[in-house]
Parts: structure tokens; C-alpha cells; sequence
């Protein structure tokens, strides 16, 4: 039988067998010292000592209790938290807005999420549906409005504008809504650890698979071997190797968001290969939204594309590699939001676009040299549903005559994107003398406009329902033309990267713009200016 080392190293056994106290390791260990070592001595003088250090550390952890008093957690703190708790344990009734609020459990903690992106996916998700006479979208941006006033969600710390464009979460609401969200069967988690809520690896339900990890993620296989996956989103991989044949079997899948959520412009996606987009085609009648937004290496999209039937949101932005759309795209019949803003290897839209009768939002139309079989401004008077288009002028752009003019004919626009390519007078085509600006629209954005003066279709008596006016980068000098007293209806106004431009203190902006709200000022001839009155002054 192994000797005990806590026996007597002198060999009495009679006594105590164990060390029961401080002094007695103390003892023991003095008593090795004083004789003969052996190599059991040895052994018995190892574990003493590192006795003598556990029972050291505990007693300097009790005489640590005994000076640090115990925390004291304040009653607003206590109150707050309380108040967090039943806002989300009144049993979230199964509501649009309750739905909308759980699906955000998906985010890591801390992220900064653009509103649109969530609304998107709430569309893909069936969360939000077109009401009466509001698109899907409008009814998205009450929810996210609601959610915002009853601080579920609030807008970044470093956005200053009104518009609230972006938001986060807080850390103790984002605790409950997991809970919440297991609990509604939203998700469930895998580890016995259900407080770790940050592995989100764990984080799964029958219907929704969560991409999480790095370039070895093992996941995808247990991806494939579910064929009523109805979501699959891309949390925070930046390396997606997606096999062929990995989507095939999941022929239920409406939601297939891989690109880029984050506010952050350069976070970097990008595959290896893009022959999984094979895989998507007919047997994939519900997929309604498709994020491929920021991925890089993606050069083309497969025809099988236009056979998705049920594609409402097809999010191609900022895929630089990409450098053509299918051409018979004119087969999305439902497609209501096509964005190819940022893919700058793209220089025409195909023919048949027009076509597209259901189209709300179509971002980064090109303008480019004279081409056979393209879609030109002038066929978007088609789309009678579009609110919001942006439109690129490329170099050598090949406008015909009266072709902006169109754009009146298009009643339902609100919204308006020019972008030009390089701010070149030269090289570059200017906007058309005539009013070509339809009378109800609400936002114009102009993007390195080459003109040194304000255009004239810029006629504040023909804008009058103009409430946001975007100027960005540029040859802009003078705002001076036609009437010296003019009065603009804008409310948010900015003026960025305009060296050439003067406009004059705030008094000056405000002779100009009498309901101004929000103006913003940023790298331009006069000084730097941000302010904001609200609307309750």
C-alpha cells in the first residue's frame, strides 16, 4: 500500500494521519528538512509544499473578504434592470414588432446595424408584409421606428444626424431578448451553458443556421443535412467556402444573407469559388431575399438566378468583381429591390430590366457609352411602382436627348441618387437644362456633380416637396442662380468634400432654407459646421 506523505516523517503512525492545520504543514515540511532526505521524502516535501500554497492563497482570499465590503448595486440600476425585464417577460405577443425585436438576437453584442439591412431582413423573414397602400418597406421602417421609441434599440452614439440610419443594442436588453427568443422557440441553444450566449455556434433553431467562425468552420456539413432550413445568414465570416452541391437539398430556404450586415465599409468578404451560386435555381421557389452585398471574387451571376420565382430582394452592392447581371433578368417578375450600387465593373443594365413591374428600388443604373441591347433611362418610365433610383454617369456616358426628362413620368419616385463617375467638366456630361426632376420627390442626392454652379432643374418653386438635398464631392463654387431671394422646403441638408464652396454662416444657410432642421457641413470652403434644431423648437 502507498504510503500517505501526510504521515508522520518520522515514521509514528500512532498519531495523526492528516495535516489539519497551518502549523502543522508547517511542521511537517520542518521536520523533512531536519533529516535525511529520501527520494519519498522528496516526494512527501513536493506536496507539502504545494498544500502549503493552497491553504496560503485561501487565507489571503478570507482576509480579502474580510476588507472588501460587498457590492452594492444602486436602486436606479436595480430599477432599470427591472423595468428591461418586463418589458421583454410580458410574454412577447406574436406582433410584428415583437417578431422584428427577436429576430435581432442574431447579432453579436456591440454591433452597429444599418437600418435598412434589418429591414431586409425582416422582409425576407415574412416579419414585415406590404399593407393597404404601404410597401413592405414602409411598414419595416415603422417597426423600426417604434422599436427606437421604446428604447429596444437606440441609434448609434457617433451618427449624429436625425435620421437614425443606424443602431445597436444594449447589453442587458440583448441578455433578455436571447432568453426570450429560446423561450418563443425562435432558437434554441446546443450547450448545456445556456448563459454563453456569445458562442453563437450554439445558437440554432429547425429553421435558421447561423454562418459563425473562421476560414475552418466545420458547419456547412450540418447545414446540408437539413432540408427545412428556411434562413441561412452570414453572422461573421469573412471566408466563405461553400462546396457545391451545399444548397441543393435546402429547398425551403427563403432567406440567403452571406454578404456584409456591419456598418463598416471595410469589412472584407470574399470567396473562393462561387460555383455554389449554381445550386440556386428552381427547386428554390420560396428564396424572396438574397444578400451577396460586399463579397469579393464573385465575377458573374449564374442564369439559374432568374428562375428564383419568389426573389424580391436581390443586394449585389459593393461587389467590385462583378461585371455583369444575367440577361434575362426580366424573369424576377416579384423582384421589388435590386441594388448593384458600387459594382463598378458593371456598364450596363440588361435590356428587359424595364420590365421588371414590381421594382420600388433599383440603385447604381448605369449611364455608359452607346451600347446594343441595354436599358435606358428613358424605358424606366415602365416602372411604375420605383421610389428610389440612383444613377450613375460613367466616362463617355451616352445620353440621348430628353432621356432624364422621362424621369417626371415615373409618379411614384421620391427619391433620387446621381452619381458621376469622375468629376471631370471635360469628360463629363452635365444634367440636362430642363426640369426633369418629378415634382414629388423628397430626397435628391448629387454625387461629384462637375457643374461650378447650381443647376437650373435645381428650382426650389418646382421642389416643393424636397425635404432632403445631398451634395457630395465635386466642382461646386456658386449656389447663387435665377432668383437672389430664393426659399428652399429643404429640412436636412449636406454639403461634404465641396473645396470650391462658399455658402455663408448659418444665418446666411437659413435665408435660404428657412425650415433647415439638420445641416451639415464637412470639408468645403467655409468651416466646418454641424447643428441641429428640433423640430419641438
Amino acid at each position: 500500500m502507498e504510503k500517505s506523505p501526510y504521515k508522520s516523517v518520522s515514521g509514528d503512525t500512532k498519531g495523526k494521519t492528516r495535516v489539519q492545520s497551518w502549523e502543522e504543514i508547517v511542521q511537517a515540511i520542518q521536520n523533512i528538512m531536519d533529516t535525511n532526505l529520501s527520494e519519498d521524502k522528496l516526494v512527501t516535501l513536493e506536496f507539502l509544499v504545494q498544500h502549503y500554497r493552497k491553504v496560503n492563497s485561501f487565507l489571503r482570499h478570507r482576509e480579502n473578504q474580510r476588507k472588501v465590503p460587498p457590492p452594492i448595486i444602486s436602486a436606479e440600476w436595480r430599477e432599470w434592470a427591472e423595468e428591461s425585464k418586463k418589458l421583454l417577460t410580458t410574454k412577447l405577443q406574436p406582433s410584428e414588432t415583437n417578431l422584428c425585436l427577436l429576430s435581432l438576437a442574431i447579432f453579436p453584442e456591440n454591433s452597429i446595424i444599418k437600418k435598412r439591412s434589418l429591414i431586409y431582413w425582416w422582409i425576407g423573414q415574412d416579419l414585415v408584409s406590404q399593407k393597404e397602400d404601404k410597401t413592405a418597406e414602409q411598414v419595416g421602417e415603422e417597426v423600426y421606428n417604434e422599436l427606437l421609441q421604446q428604447d429596444l434599440i437606440e441609434p448609434d452614439d457617433n451618427d449624429a444626424s436625425p435620421l437614425k440610419n443606424r443602431c445597436k443594442m444594449k447589453p442587458l436588453i440583448r441578455y433578455r431578448l436571447l432568453l426570450e427568443a429560446k423561450e418563443a422557440g425562435l432558437f434554441y441553444f446546443e450547450s448545456k451553458d445556456e448563459t454563453s450566449h456569445e458562442d453563437l455556434k450554439n445558437l440554432s433553431s429547425s429553421r435558421l443556421r447561423l454562418i459563425v467562425g473562421g476560414r475552418d468552420s466545420p458547419q456547412y456539413e450540418k447545414l446540408a443535412k437539413d432540408e427545412h432550413v428556411h434562413t441561412v445568414f452570414n453572422v461573421n465570416q469573412q471566408y466563405i467556402e461553400l462546396q457545391s452541391g451545399l444548397l441543393s437539398n435546402m429547398k425551403k430556404l427563403a432567406v440567403l444573407q452571406l454578404g456584409r450586415w456591419q456598418h463598416s465599409p471595410t469589412y472584407h468578404i470574399e470567396v473562393d469559388d462561387q460555383k455554389f451560386l449554381d445550386d440556386l435555381g428552381v427547386h428554390h421557389k420560396h428564396l424572396k431575399f438574397l444578400s451577396l452585398r460586399g463579397i469579393s471574387r464573385i465575377i458573374a451571376l449564374p442564369d439559374s438566378i432568374v428562375e428564383l420565382v419568389s426573389l424580391e430582394i436581390l443586394d449585389l452592392r459593393a461587389c467590385h468583381n462583378l461585371e455583369k447581371l444575367p440577361e434575362d433578368i426580366a424573369s424576377l417578375k416579384k423582384l421589388t429591390h435590386l441594388d448593384i450600387s458600387e459594382c463598378y465593373l458593371i456598364e450596363r443594365l440588361p435590356k428587359g430590366t424595364e420590365k421588371l413591374s414590381s421594382l420600388q428600388v433599383l440603385k447604381g443604373f448605369v449611364i455608359g457609352t452607346a451600347r446594343k441591347n441595354h436599358c435606358k433611362i428613358s424605358d424606366l418610365r415602365n416602372l411604375t411602382k420605383l421610389r428610389r433610383l440612383s444613377i450613375c454617369i460613367g466616362r463617355g456616358a451616352a445620353i440621348g436627348a430628353g432621356e432624364f426628362v422621362s424621369l417626371k413620368e415615373v409618379a411614384s419616385l421620391c427619391s433620387l441618387t446621381i452619381s458621376w463617375g469622375v468629376t471631370s467638366l471635360a469628360s463629363q456630361s452635365s444634367l440636362p437644362e430642363d426640369q426633369f426632376l418629378p415634382k414629388q420627390l423628397e430626397k435628391l442626392e448629387l454625387v461629384g456633380m462637375p457643374m461650378a454652379s447650381i443647376p437650373k432643374c435645381l428650382n426650389p418653386q418646382e421642389l416643393e416637396n424636397l425635404k432632403k438635398l445631398y451634395i457630395i464631392g465635386g466642382e461646386l463654387k456658386s449656389w447663387d442662380h435665377q432668383e437672389q431671394n430664393e426659399q428652399w422646403s429643404v429640412e436636412i441638408l449636406r454639403l461634404k468634400h465641396l473645396q470650391n464652396l462658399r455658402i455663408g454662416n448659418k444665418g446666411d444657410v437659413l435665408k435660404r432654407f428657412p425650415r433647415l432642421q439638420y445641416f451639415e457641413r464637412t470639408k468645403c470652403a467655409d468651416d466646418d459646421v454641424l447643428w441641429y434644431k428640433s423640430r419641438a423648437v
